[in-house]
């Protein structure tokens, strides 16, 4: 399952991939973009290489008798298997908490980004982030003494995700003026609500902390790959829409700005209302005209 949802992500984002990324400038966001688009892709490499490994079959020199090939069980000392799982398994903390760190960060980047990119903003979320990593950590290495239910593992992770949808949310509406403007698409040529940039933020807000509502209890019951792979699919997509609505401001109406061109309408004959950027000047017509 997990495989069959990362290469099918892969397949139909693969050109966005190359048009918005690829030869984009180097940012943060574009590295933590490939991190978290290839990092999954390469573990889940990882797993069938390893899994033919541990079922394949090497000849011992000068001897008929073969032995599988699995390298943590031939370690004697129990520090250094468990240090041999978890440098070698893609289900282990190590790698979870990497992937939850880059698409956390990511979502660090993106609310700093469009609260005005202040700095105590940047460091009081990453702090928040590094608390919630820190508790998870913790939380895992109590937990792998048997000790405590393995639901507890995502707390953390789910405040941290809460902490922030609730400032995306609340910045979205208090810029946009209410809630039903970010929910709904103006199409109008009178842009006077929230900008698309805006709404897109405030949607794709809402639609990640859905799927983290639906991928962490997959994570603490059922898989942790297939629940860390949900969110990290999600996050794609949401940079990719950004990027898509960026790349589309280049080439048209601005949607930072509520700039109209000039547009002009009669009413009755008798009125003239022409918009220009900015600008809103109603006049009466010239008789005769």
């Amino acid at each position: 399952m997990t495989w069959s949802l990362i290469f099918w992500d892969y397949l139909i984002t693969l050109d966005d991939e190359i048009t918005l990324f690829w030869f984009s400038r180097r940012t943060w966001i574009k590295f933590l973009f490939f991190a978290n688009r290839y990092m999954g892709l390469v573990l889940r490499i990882w797993d069938i290489i390893w899994k033919h490994l541990e079922n394949a079959h090497l000849p011992l020199i000068g001897q008929d008798e073969t032995f599988p090939f699995n390298l943590c069980e031939k370690l004697t000392s129990e520090g250094a298997y468990e240090a041999c799982y978890v440098g070698t398994e893609s289900a282990s903390v190590l790698y979870l908490t990497i992937q939850l760190l880059i698409i956390e960060s990511i979502l660090v980047l993106r609310i700093w980004a469009i609260m005005g990119k202040r700095r105590w903003i940047l460091w009081t979320f990453f702090g928040f982030l590094v608390c919630s990593t820190t508790a998870s950590i913790l939380i895992s290495i109590y937990l792998a003494s048997g000790m405590g239910p393995t639901s507890f593992y995502v707390i953390p992770t789910f405040v941290f995700e809460a902490i922030m949808f609730i400032s995306a949310a609340y910045h979205g509406i208090k810029e946009s003026g209410g809630l039903r403007s970010l929910l709904l698409r103006d199409t109008s040529p009178f842009r006077y609500g929230p900008t698309p940039i805006l709404r897109l933020v405030f949607q794709g807000s809402v639609l990640y902390f859905t799927a983290v509502l639906c991928s962490l209890p997959v994570m603490a019951i059922l898989d942790p790959q297939l629940g860390v792979t949900i969110m990290s699919v999600t996050v794609n997509h949401m940079l990719l829409r950004l990027r898509k609505q960026v790349l589309s401001d280049t080439v048209g109406p601005p949607s930072q700005k509520v700039e109209l061109t000039t547009f002009r309408a009669t009413t009755n004959g008798a009125m003239s209302l022409e918009v220009g950027e900015d600008v809103i000047d109603i006049r009466p017509y010239p008789q005769g005209s």
